[in-house]
């Protein structure tokens, strides 16, 4: 849990703790509920671009393969190799 300090104008305060007082909440209930709803819009923001992100990637991804600058190889192949790369790491050959 974390405390946020800000200072505002009287007026607005007053006005802020009067809309409090209509909805039978605290103006600490009302802003931490404000700012939660922030919080949420930033998360789903945030989500949405990281799927935008990915998808960039992955469009890349196949243009390279498209355009002959990759192959996609085996789940076998690439065990194998991963194998053959830990192998090397632990012989300190990496």
């Amino acid at each position: 849990m974390s405390t946020i300090h800000f200072r505002i104008e009287e007026e607005t305060k007053r006005l802020a703790m009067q809309a409090a007082e209509r909805k039978k909440m605290t103006l600490t209930e009302l802003v931490r509920e404000r700012v939660e709803e922030l919080a949420e819009e930033e998360r789903q923001f945030q989500l949405a671009h990281a799927d935008t992100a990915l998808e960039v990637l992955i469009e890349q991804a196949f243009s390279d393969y498209d355009g002959g600058k990759m192959e996609f190889i085996s789940d076998e192949k690439m065990n194998s190799e991963m194998d053959r790369l830990k192998a090397l790491a632990r012989q300190g050959k990496l």
